[in-house]
């Protein structure tokens, strides 16, 4: 069955943000997008949650606009179905993430913590995996020095790159290519901890 043509991507401002701001929320989000329509209950055993929290979770996803419904899948039990709104989200600004103790953080830390627990599981996968998959595996990080600007440019490149790679992306929840698995990159730029609180310097007129 077809769906809705998802937009590109959603923006993150102080009042959506109070939707997504929760570890279990970026889960089902991330579930949605890749692996296609579900409900609260395939949800719930996908993520090893119980109903109540993956129904109350998907109504704050919807009421924040990060979800919609989708047609029935069909079956005997008449569930809702829920799909991705978009594709992808874009981070908030510069002037919600200084803000220390805002949901700018909170979605952040949210964020960390599913991309370590999904780190996590793919080390402790490592033994069962096919050889070919062992080798194409990468767990590396660079140590460089790199101006503020250098930085920016950098992210830019890859994200470039990588948006060259993932440039017909398989619809959610469709059948792969013969041999493909849908693959996570994770990659994260930030000052080392003894550099956190250096400033652009200053430059006399």
């Amino acid at each position: 069955m077809e769906h809705p043509e998802q937009p590109s991507q959603v923006q993150l401002n102080v009042r959506n943000l109070r939707g997504i701001a929760h570890p279990l929320r970026v889960q089902m989000l991330t579930v949605l997008r890749t692996e296609g329509p579900a409900t609260a209950t395939t949800l719930a055993r996908r993520l090893n949650q119980n109903t109540g929290a993956t129904s109350y979770h998907l109504r704050q996803l919807a009421e924040y606009g990060f979800i919609v419904e989708a047609p029935s899948q069909g079956g005997g039990r008449r569930e809702r179905w829920w799909q991705a709104a978009h594709v992808n989200t874009v981070l908030p600004d510069d002037s919600v993430l200084a803000d220390g103790g805002g949901l700018g953080i909170a979605y952040l830390q949210s964020l960390g913590r599913v991309w370590s627990d999904a780190m996590t599981a793919a080390i402790d996968a490592t033994p069962s995996l096919p050889s070919e998959w062992r080798d194409a595996q990468d767990f590396s990080d660079y140590a460089l020095t790199l101006t503020p600007a250098e930085a920016e440019e950098l992210s830019a490149e890859l994200h470039r790159l990588i948006r060259r790679r993932n440039s017909s992306p398989e619809p959610a929840g469709s059948p792969l290519p013969e041999g493909a698995a849908r693959v996570t990159f994770q990659f994260q730029l930030f000052p080392t901890s003894a550099d956190r609180h250096v400033s652009r310097p200053t430059h006399p007129e």
